[in-house]
């Protein structure tokens, strides 16, 4: 299902993931240990699509990763990215927007889960 095959990145003289290579297999659950500054983060993110590898390559489903995977991919980084002064319903809006989604089907979509998981109240 995923393949990472000799991945590097550099930030200048800095090497983070220097020839990585493993794969996952469908329905397996997978996790990267490591110290800080080991590189996982950044590796994290080359399979998110959010930055791109120096070299090596990053399939999933046998396709090389692209924007369009993001949407199958669930990644909930360590800094969440959420906005203080906005309310749980118009942060969820707002990221439903950021997939595309109308206005009216982002607000939609975050009332009902709200709702479903009984936040609404």
């Amino acid at each position: 299902m995923l393949n990472i095959s000799n991945i590097v990145k550099r930030f200048g003289a800095h090497v983070a993931n220097d020839g990585i290579t493993f794969n996952v297999e469908a329905g397996r659950i997978f996790g990267l240990l490591g110290p800080n500054g080991a590189g996982k983060t950044t590796l994290i993110r080359m399979i998110t699509n959010i930055i791109m590898p120096d070299e090596g390559s990053i399939t999933l489903d046998g396709h090389p990763v692209s924007a369009e995977q993001q949407n199958v991919i669930g990644y909930l980084p360590e800094e969440r990215g959420l906005y203080k002064k906005l309310r749980v319903g118009e942060q969820l809006t707002y990221f439903g927007r950021l997939k595309g989604l109308s206005p009216a089907e982002a607000t939609r979509r975050a009332h009902w889960w709200l709702h479903r998981l009984g936040a609404d109240g």
